[in-house]
């Protein structure tokens, strides 16, 4: 969410204007405005369009824009290269207008001028941090450091950087080198008492907590020291007597201003249900006053999104030209799927402040429209404006990568990784687009930052993670991210096996059966039940299995299929679901998981009447193989009469063992990218896979065939979002198909 901005009055240094003209150098002014006349010749909002529009709202050459190319100000600051001062003083003033980027540019360029200067490196350190790369931030205080040891500025500010990362001790290092008597010692006092009620040493929590009752007296000579005062005790885990003390506190203007400090204190305390009741009362105090209502609305964006959307729309009706609650309500606007309205409350934003990075959030909702040629404009916008913004990188290079564009992706997603080298998001995007473009090495290991998310796998606690050399007496393999993972990679667990006297798996529940079929394990067990495990054990997570062992779409180890049937089970679905050795039964897959349809994995599933066309084949009979959400649609297709009399039968299967079987009945898989491709194609069935244009990596950008799984055979779009073309291809394979002679599939079994 774009956050609340108060806007700030610029500030004009008159004091260098007569030495700029004198030297024939252009104004700070001169210089702003030249910046801003750029931009708008590169768009021209067009505000009042209809919807659906007929011409694109953003216009201009933006889009063959270089990625590198800052803006055409560079230049006219060039001649300024000498002119420290005047520099120092034009980054300053980009910096009150939020314009960080700008900033960054010109405070690196002072930097590489003279790189020992420690208050070019402060300046730069700050704008690192505004522009959210605190590692850039923290390397360069460090550096200043050991320029001039003795200068606490910095030194504060790294030590208040180590104390948000809960580097406790390192903290305490830098927070005593301050000067207990000078400006930042109630700062510091403050700080060291609150890493000390860190300890795990009792008597250093109580040393603490006597040392912010030493404190309060100090606390309440000003304003912003009580803030900070309080926030630490609720910090500590002393909400009551931050409130307390918040109950004392001298009036503010606005006077609200303390009551949206005791919803904070909530939040930090982990109160939410105290802390939205807090703000719904504000509403109660101060109904007619928009900041406040779009104070309240930011609170609300998860608990109530349609109150929050409420509440911003009373702001802006109280005061229209409030770019806050245009920008939040175009985010909730299309998080509630209203793209239409989204679009509007952008365009509104953007008219208020077109230089705003409301661009970025502009193109993720053309992202959402599948519009990938006005998202990259737009991202490009956003770099331009912020050149040194990660998030608008890492949106360009995947909106590059969507639309096919092999380089230039890889490029904007190093440089987002650049920016923010612990990114999450960062390192699994650069990571998942080397993979594809079969650069494996690296991307294996970029891969491995997506254990740093805490939703990306079952965590087990108490246990080291492997670090592949450790003599263990057990290890435990972690099934993660969705079950068409586990089905291909779980084959490789066994391969670790080597030296280790006890290899168990870690999974879903639905797949504990699944799993305990492909036998060789130890033990199966459910990641959310309760389980034992020796005392000499680590875990590892089976998708990093493929970098352990170097394992690349070119060299898959283990291509034969792997999975088998119960003889039991599949003699009896063979019988229920044949109706003749002269028809063809035709298995249907079309939808995926829509709870992670998400940048990702959107556009790989499609309605199941795009199959409509293969009931026109003679011979066939289709079975459903859509479980879940999906499987409604199979009611009102077009060619329901297609499907076999024991489909609910089928639709009643949940069992992946018996899934095995069904699909065993199958002559035919025809699917989407989802788990049914990975089970058919790991139990050896023919299966013919339809592919988006830019598909997961494990597929690759072009090839029929999948050296993963040798009986599949691959489908793939010329162009996003047009699945009619590869329908007709499948159509004329499908007829080919039904003239050959059947061969006798020998397939293993289980039991």
């Amino acid at each position: 969410m774009v956050p609340p901005v108060r806007t700030m009055v610029s500030t004009h240094f008159s004091d260098s204007s007569q030495h700029q003209q004198e030297l024939g150098i252009p104004s700070l002014e001169s210089l702003i405005e030249g910046y801003h006349s750029r931009l708008l010749t590169l768009y021209q909002p067009v505000w009042s369009c209809p919807w659906p529009r007929e011409t694109d709202p953003v216009l201009g050459t933006v889009g063959g824009l270089d990625i590198h190319e800052l803006s055409l100000w560079q230049e006219a600051i060039s001649t300024l290269v000498g002119e420290s001062l005047v520099l120092q003083k034009l980054a300053g003033e980009l910096l009150v207008e939020g314009r960080q980027g700008e900033a960054l540019a010109i405070y690196r360029q002072l930097v590489d001028a003279d790189p020992e200067n420690p208050q070019v490196l402060h300046n730069l350190a700050g704008a690192f941090l505004l522009c959210g790369n605190a590692t850039e931030a923290e390397r360069t205080w460090r550096q200043i450091m050991t320029l001039d040891p003795t200068w606490e500025e910095p030194r504060l500010a790294l030590a208040q950087a180590l104390l948000d990362r809960q580097e406790w001790a390192e903290a305490e290092v830098y927070f005593n080198g301050l000067d207990p008597l000078g400006p930042w010692a109630f700062v510091r006092n403050l700080s060291l008492a609150f890493i000390h009620t860190k300890s795990d040493l009792t008597s250093l929590q109580e040393q603490g907590r006597l040392e912010f009752e030493s404190l309060v007296d100090q606390a309440t000579s000003s304003t912003d020291s009580l803030t900070r005062y309080m926030r630490m005790l609720s910090s500590c885990g002393q909400l009551d007597q931050a409130l307390a003390l918040l109950d004392q506190a001298p009036p503010l203007d606005p006077a609200w201003e303390w009551d949206f400090e005791r919803v904070r204190l909530l939040g930090l305390a982990g109160e939410q249900e105290r802390r939205i009741a807090t703000a719904q009362s504000l509403l109660d105090l101060y109904p007619s006053n928009a900041e406040v209502l779009a104070n309240v609305a930011i609170l609300l964006l998860e608990s109530d999104k349609q109150q929050a959307i409420d509440l911003f729309l009373q702001a802006i009706e109280i005061e229209p030209r409030q770019f806050e609650s245009w920008a939040n309500l175009a985010l909730l606007y299309e998080k509630s799927s209203q793209l239409d309205l989204a679009f509007e409350a952008h365009f509104n934003a953007l008219a208020i402040n077109p230089l705003s990075i409301t661009h970025l959030n502009l193109g993720n909702t053309y992202c959402d429209l599948d519009d990938l040629t006005s998202a990259e404009r737009c991202h490009r916008i956003a770099i331009l404006l912020q050149p040194f913004l990660a998030d608008a990188w890492v949106n360009l290079g995947n909106t590059l990568h969507n639309q096919g564009h092999k380089g230039s992706d890889i490029q904007a997603l190093r440089r987002a990784h650049t920016l923010t080298p612990t990114s999450y998001l960062s390192k699994l995007s650069l990571a998942l687009v080397l993979l594809m473009h079969q650069h494996y090495d690296e991307g294996w290991a970029l891969y491995e930052g997506r254990l740093e998310h805490e939703r990306a796998l079952f965590w087990p606690k108490g246990l080291d993670k492997w670090d592949g050399s450790k003599e263990i007496d057990e290890l435990l393999i972690v099934g993660e991210q969705g079950i068409g993972d586990v089905v291909q990679f779980m084959r490789y667990s066994l391969l670790l096996s080597i030296g280790i006297p006890r290899v168990t798996i870690l999974t879903y529940p639905k797949l504990l059966k699944l799993v305990n079929h492909y036998g060789g394990f130890a033990a199966v067990h459910s990641a959310v039940e309760p389980y034992r495990v020796l005392e000499n054990s680590a875990w590892y997570p089976m998708a990093s299995i493929l970098g352990l062992l170097g394992i690349r779409n070119d060299a898959v180890i283990i291509d034969m299929p792997y999975l088998g049937v119960e003889p039991e089970s599949a003699q009896r679905w063979e019988t229920l679901l044949r109706k003749g050795p002269a028809v063809k039964l035709i298995g249907l897959n079309w939808q995926g998981n829509p709870q992670i349809e998400d940048s990702f994995f959107r556009g790989r599933s499609f309605p199941l009447e795009t199959y409509a066309p293969l009931a026109n084949c003679e011979g066939i009979q289709f079975v459903s193989l859509q479980k879940g959400p999906g499987s409604e649609q199979l009611e009102t297709c077009s060619f329901r009469d297609h499907f076999i009399e024991a489909q609910e039968d089928v639709d009643g299967a949940w069992d992946f063992i018996e899934t095995l079987s069904i699909l065993q009945a199958c002559d035919l898989v025809i699917t989407s990218d989802t788990a049914v491709a990975h089970l058919a194609g790991a139990l050896g069935r023919p299966t013919w896979l339809l592919l988006k244009f830019v598909p997961e990596w494990r597929w690759g950008m072009e090839g029929e065939t999948s050296p993963w799984y040798p009986s599949m055979r691959l489908f793939r779009q010329d162009r996003s979002n047009d699945w009619g073309p590869v329908v007709d291809r499948v159509f004329d394979a499908l007829k080919h198909w039904l003239d050959q002679p059947t061969a006798t599939d020998q397939q293993p079994t289980i039991g």
